[in-house]
C-alpha cells in the first residue's frame, strides 16, 4: 500500500492490530511496515528503518510504551493506542500526535491520522477529499467485553438500553453488556438508522412496528417513549404504522 506515512503497530493484543490494519486498508496515506507485539522487536525494525508513524500501545510485556519511546534517541511521530485514560497526560509529554483510547472508532481515527499528516507539513486538504469519497461507512461497531475487542454487526442491533455507566446491546440474536454510558454508544450509532427515544433507550428505526400515544413496540416489546423525545421519535416515525398488520 503505498502512501505519504509509513506506519508501524506495536500492541500485545491481537484484536488491536486487526482494527487498525482495517481501517489503514482504507487511506492512501498511509503505507503499512509491519506489526509487532512487544517493544523490543519494535525498536529494532525502527533502528534499521524509516518508520514516520507509530501506532503504540502503553502497557505492554518487557517494554512499555514510555520506556521504548526513552529508548529511541529519534523516535517517530506516535499515536498511542490504549485502554487506560489515566495515561494520557503523560501521554502527550512525549509529544503524541494523539491519543486514542480502545476501542478505537473510524472518526476518532480519522482524525488522529489527519494530526499526523499536518505534523509532517504535509496537505490534509487533499487528503480528506480523497478519503470522504471512498471510505465506506462502517457496518458495525467495536465494543469491550470481558478484557476483548467484539464487532457488532450494526443491522443485528434492535435496541440498546442503559445501566449506568454499562449498556446492555439487545441484537437479534444475542446480548452483550459493555461498559459505555447511553450517551457514548448514541455518538457511535448512525442517525438515520437509530433513534433515541428515552434517556435509558436507543433503538433501530427499522425494528419498530408500532407507534401509539408514549408508547412504542419492538417486535412485540413495550418500550417507553421519554417526553424530551418524543417530538422528535413522532418527527421520525411518522410514517409508522399505528397498528399491527
Amino acid at each position: 500500500m503505498n502512501g505519504n506515512l509509513s506506519c508501524i503497530i506495536i500492541d500485545d493484543e491481537p484484536n488491536a492490530h486487526l482494527v487498525l490494519k482495517h481501517y489503514f486498508k482504507q487511506l492512501k496515506e498511509l503505507s503499512f511496515l509491519g506489526s509487532f507485539y512487544n517493544g523490543v522487536d519494535a525498536i529494532d525494525f525502527i533502528r534499521i528503518n524509516h518508520v514516520d508513524l507509530v501506532f503504540l500501545d502503553i502497557n505492554m510485556p518487557e517494554l512499555s510504551g514510555f520506556e521504548m519511546l526513552h529508548a529511541l534517541s529519534q523516535p517517530p511521530l506516535v499515536i498511542f493506542t490504549t485502554a487506560h485514560s489515566e495515561f494520557a497526560l503523560d501521554g502527550y509529554k512525549y509529544s503524541a500526535v494523539d491519543y486514542l483510547l480502545k476501542p478505537i472508532e473510524l472518526p476518532r481515527f480519522l482524525s488522529a491520522i489527519d494530526k499526523a499528516i499536518q505534523r509532517k507539513g504535509l496537505d490534509v486538504t487533499n487528503s480528506k477529499s480523497s478519503r470522504h469519497n471512498e471510505v465506506p461507512l462502517e457496518s458495525f461497531i467495536n465494543i469491550k467485553r470481558d478484557g476483548e475487542l467484539i464487532k457488532v454487526e450494526l443491522e443485528t442491533i434492535v435496541y440498546v438500553q442503559s445501566y449506568g455507566n454499562y449498556v446492555k446491546i439487545i441484537s437479534d440474536d444475542k446480548k452483550y453488556l459493555t461498559s459505555i454510558t447511553t450517551f457514548e454508544i448514541e455518538k457511535k450509532l448512525p442517525k438515520d438508522k437509530f433513534l433515541r427515544i428515552h434517556k435509558s433507550y436507543i433503538i433501530s428505526i427499522k425494528h419498530v412496528s408500532k407507534l401509539e400515544h408514549n408508547r412504542l413496540f419492538i417486535k412485540n416489546l413495550e418500550l417507553p417513549i421519554g417526553n424530551t423525545f418524543k417530538r422528535e421519535v413522532l418527527l421520525k416515525l411518522s410514517n409508522i404504522i399505528n397498528n399491527h398488520e
